[in-house]
């Protein structure tokens, strides 16, 4: 009997280390997802650069939030006093053949505007939505001044143009856009 279970216990210590390794084989790991971001074009002439610029997405938000503050509501009590109209987009332009579309960017507040997040939808003149999208621009807009904003069309194929912009020669089709402001920060 003695002899039985010295052989067991000899059996349970020389399978123990290969009992726990194919538990550590067994654990589960972290994943980590890709995603991608845009790239700038770091050989670009100053003239090229626009007052207002789409950039790297963690790059815009550090610009934006460092010695900013954010204001998202309409509330009067809120934000320091802050609202979401009190920074007004205007003058949209997009003609068919272009690959980018203008805008302005008005700041009616009483500090320099350091960022923007939006999104822009795109509609047919009879409502129906064509495209949306999400932006965060960064820029520097002093207080009660405007600044023109270019961003990268959605329209890849060029066939269609911003109703009240010139009208190609090609046949295209007219849309509308919303700007739908989410946040917009501002320099303490």
């Amino acid at each position: 009997m003695r002899n039985t279970s010295l052989i067991i216990i000899f059996f349970i210590i020389l399978l123990l280390p290969v009992v726990s390794t194919q538990h550590a084989f067994a654990r589960k790991k972290g994943y980590k997802l890709k995603t991608e971001t845009g790239k700038t074009d770091k050989n670009r002439k100053s003239s090229d650069i626009s007052a207002v610029e789409t950039i790297e997405p963690d790059t815009t938000s550090q610009e934006m939030i460092a010695g900013s503050f954010m204001v998202a509501s309409q509330c009067k009590n809120c934000n320091n006093g802050y609202r979401l109209d009190q920074v007004v987009f205007t003058g949209f332009d997009k003609n068919q053949g272009n690959s980018k579309e203008s805008f302005f960017i008005i700041n009616n507040t009483d500090r320099t505007l350091t960022g923007v997040s939006l999104y822009i939808d795109y509609r047919t003149l009879d409502g129906r939505q064509l495209h949306k999208r999400f932006f965060k621009l960064s820029c520097n807009i002093p207080a009660g001044e405007t600044r023109k904003a270019d961003i990268p069309t959605w329209d890849t194929q060029r066939s269609f143009y911003y109703h009240k912009s010139k009208p190609a020669k090609h046949p295209g089709n007219q849309f509308e856009v919303i700007f739908d402001p989410i946040a917009y920060y501002l320099r303490f």
